[in-house]
């Protein structure tokens, strides 16, 4: 249990290092969910677990950098429908590619036979908290 935030917290912080002062690690985390496709306001909310009116903030700075666009629901006006510019999508990339590069610098320094096990444990973890 000590290990996941020792974990999270130098992924976040090689995050942090990587964004600043442009997003925070929560406006990255909208970029990511927004790079896996289009979304609505409520169901950003609901999946980041705070109110509509929060989420309508974080989404108004991230507009105003460039970096997402809305685009009015056609089937209900008060909706809209959010998605990443190309800023966006090369702001999140540039991201992901140095974080990632990052782990795997961290993943190759141990043996092949615990690379595995880290897979397959990873998988584990994933299929345990997507239901």
């Amino acid at each position: 249990m000590e290990l996941l935030p020792s974990v999270v917290r130098d992924i976040y912080t090689n995050m942090r290092a990587l964004a600043q002062p442009e997003l925070t690690v929560f406006q990255f985390r909208i970029l990511s969910k927004l790079y896996a496709g289009t979304r609505s306001n409520s169901e950003l909310a609901l999946w980041a677990g705070i109110n509509k009116s929060t989420m309508s903030r974080a989404l108004t700075t991230l507009q105003k950098r460039g970096l997402i666009s809305r685009k009015i629901d056609k089937a209900d006006r008060r909706g809209n429908f959010i998605f990443l510019t190309v800023k966006g999508k090369n702001k999140y990339k540039a991201i992901s590619s140095v974080v990632g590069a990052m782990l795997t610098e961290k993943i190759d320094k141990i043996g092949g036979r615990k690379q595995k096990l880290l897979l397959k444990g990873l998988e584990v973890l994933k299929e345990v908290f997507s239901k």
